[in-house]
């Protein structure tokens, strides 16, 4: 045996390390503290000692649950003197545990994130993908917020649940069972599930499992939020075209009867009108264009116009010198004749003359006059006449670039319709061309520009016919005429042209609905796009237009992290007023507090012929206990 002295009292250790109580019938005080042991054998107690319980007023060895909380005590050297019963039991009261500051700060951060997602949606709703570095895109970011938001609000959810617990227990008496239907719901979906549809946790812990099956989508319906759409969007870079200011180009040449000749990009232009037949002069016209479909606002520019007009209402018979009648011809007042029937088509130029018989804009006049009309029937004698006028003008164009296709519409026209003699060139007067824009600017065609053109096209637009007759093909062919046997609309049969350009008409008015209309205004088109491709140009800004993706936030997705981390914020101010309500303390998850506040001796007892866990299960569904504190110690009690 071994024994102690404490506060007055001995304590007796026999072999096996158990206490013998001072009333023990081996012992009995005697006096100066002495001891009288009977079969006893006194042994020195050692820096490593055990403190088994056998009695309610004395340290326990039992496992679990016990009112003290330590049966083992690891000295240094110096025997361990135990106090009193009450100063054990205040040396494992567990205090306060912890605050709620961690939470807060969860929360805090959860509403940080949610925020900054909700911000960054609204910064880009609307707007273009952003391009950000190393190739984040605004999904990656939105993935980010959502996470971080999950994590912070799954901290606060799990302690605000487990702290549920320890209220629920000690507000009231609750089945036993309940203390693992709580933890479980404290750490993870399932339990929380458990916890809601067995409403086990009242409304408050409804709510909070409630709130932590819904965290479970903050990250699908996160990415949900944002959805990306096509749209056509302008930008003022990349899209410009040319319009011409004036036009001056022409060359002195003594091969002309006016003293100039054009340059040969205008006639290229003229040649590429006549023949080129497609229909699209403009083609050639050089623009910028980056995205293949651009826009303009309608602008001014020099150019060259064609207006045609219908002469027949004015044919009258003629009949040349020595020809009977009824085997005469046609002419107009304007100055164009037919000979006879077989004169199936003819080309007459009017090109202004020097003392002013046309406006000053005028650059050529030709009169078209035949035999068959366009929608006639072959052989049938229909006479017509037509007029058609090159003029330098001012247009106001309308142009579109789609697909990489230029298109330009004229939606106005304004030429110079004053007569000037230009006999006297050095007279001391201006004789260049103006025409005013709709804005009040003055575009000059050159008066050499002008000359230039008007005596080449005097050689181009000679006067001419298409024949069918047998003198006609008697004539001596020149380097301009031709003879075909050609079939075109109606008209069929062996033809002789004087030139190519009577052909290129010939051909247009009855392969083509208004074709001779169509070839006069591809010439002046092309003749336009070669005045805004000379010197005189300027650029036109516009608008190019290009498909891009845009951000398109879809708000009814953002209501599940709001109400996630609206609803984690109001549990966790639910937890902290309940706890201090019911001065609960803040043990939350901890397991030392599992450990040091069990369940009490009776509870113990209770459950001490429970052999396994499906018994332990069943008796702990059947058995409520409550937390209670009693000399300072927090237990559960039955």
């Amino acid at each position: 045996m071994a024994y102690t002295h404490v506060d007055g009292e001995y304590f007796i250790y026999n072999n096996q390390g158990q206490v013998i109580s001072p009333n023990h019938p081996y012992i009995s005080p005697t006096q100066g503290g002495q001891l009288n042991a009977q079969k006893s054998e006194f042994q020195e107690i050692s820096s490593y000692h055990a403190y088994p319980s056998s009695s309610p007023n004395y340290p326990s060895h039992h496992r679990g649950w016990s009112e003290s909380t330590t049966s083992t005590h690891i000295s240094s050297g110096k025997p361990f003197l135990p106090s009193s019963s009450s100063s054990i039991k205040k040396s494992f009261t567990l205090n306060t545990g912890g605050s709620w500051i961690p939470e807060i700060i969860s929360v805090v951060i959860a509403f940080g994130a949610v925020g900054s997602m909700i911000g960054v949606l609204a910064k880009f709703n609307g707007h273009a993908l952003p391009e950000w570095p190393y190739y984040i895109t605004l999904n990656a970011l939105i993935a980010v917020l959502a996470a971080v938001t999950a994590s912070a609000m799954n901290m606060s959810l799990q302690n605000s649940m487990s702290q549920l617990k320890w209220v629920r227990f000690k507000k009231s008496r609750t089945r036993l069972s309940d203390m693992e239907v709580y933890d479980e719901a404290s750490r993870g979906i399932w339990g929380a599930m458990k916890l809601l549809f067995t409403y086990r946790g009242s409304l408050l812990g409804s709510f909070g499992a409630f709130v932590s099956i819904i965290v479970l989508l903050l990250g699908p319906f996160a990415q949900q939020i944002v959805v990306y759409q096509t749209r056509e969007a302008e930008s003022l870079e990349g899209a410009s075209v040319s319009r011409a200011l004036n036009y001056t180009g022409a060359l002195p040449g003594t091969s002309s009867s006016t003293g100039f000749v054009p340059i040969l990009p205008l006639k290229s232009a003229v040649y590429n009108g006549l023949f080129a037949e497609n229909g699209r002069p403009e083609a050639s016209l050089a623009f910028d264009c980056q995205s293949g479909n651009c826009t303009f606002d309608p602008y001014d520019t020099l150019g060259v116009c064609a207006q045609c007009v219908d002469l027949t209402p004015f044919i009258q018979e003629y009949c040349a010198a020595g020809r009977a009648s009824g085997n005469c011809g046609w002419q107009v007042p304007q100055g164009a004749e037919l000979a006879d029937s077989t004169e199936v088509f003819s080309m007459t130029s009017q090109i202004p003359s020097a003392r002013g018989d046309q406006p000053h804009s005028s650059i050529v006049r030709l009169i078209f006059m035949g035999t068959e009309a366009y929608n006639g029937r072959a052989g049938e004698v229909n006479p017509w006449a037509r007029q058609c006028t090159l003029s330098a003008c001012v247009q106001t164009l309308e142009t579109t670039i789609s697909n990489g296709v230029l298109d330009e519409k004229t939606v106005d026209i304004r030429t110079n319709t004053t007569v000037l003699d230009n006999t006297d060139l050095n007279d001391g007067y201006d004789h260049n061309v103006y025409v005013d824009g709709k804005d009040g600017t003055q575009y000059k065609l050159s008066i050499e520009a002008m000359l230039a053109m008007r005596g080449w096209f005097s050689t181009l637009f000679t006067n001419g016919s298409a024949s069918r007759s047998t003198s006609a093909y008697n004539r001596t062919i020149t380097d301009n005429s031709v003879v075909v046997n050609l079939t075109v609309g109606i008209s069929s049969g062996e033809t002789f042209f004087d030139s190519d350009i009577v052909t290129a008409f010939y051909w247009n008015y009855y392969e083509y609905a208004n074709g001779l209309d169509l070839l006069v205004n591809d010439t002046a088109t092309s003749m336009t796009v070669a005045f805004r491709s000379f010197s005189g140009a300027a650029p036109v800004s516009g608008r190019a237009v290009y498909t891009e993706s845009y951000v398109q936030v879809r708000w009814s997705f953002a209501i599940v992290p709001i109400f996630v981390v609206i609803g984690a914020a109001i549990f966790l101010l639910a937890m902290i007023y309940q706890s201090r309500k019911s001065a609960t303390q803040v043990w939350k998850s901890s397991a030392l507090a599992m450990l040091f506040h069990g369940l009490d001796e009776n509870a113990k007892n209770h459950f001490m012929h429970a052999r396994s866990l499906q018994e332990q299960n069943a008796q702990a569904r059947a058995t409520k206990v409550q937390l209670e504190e009693s000399d300072d110690i927090t237990l559960l009690r039955m």
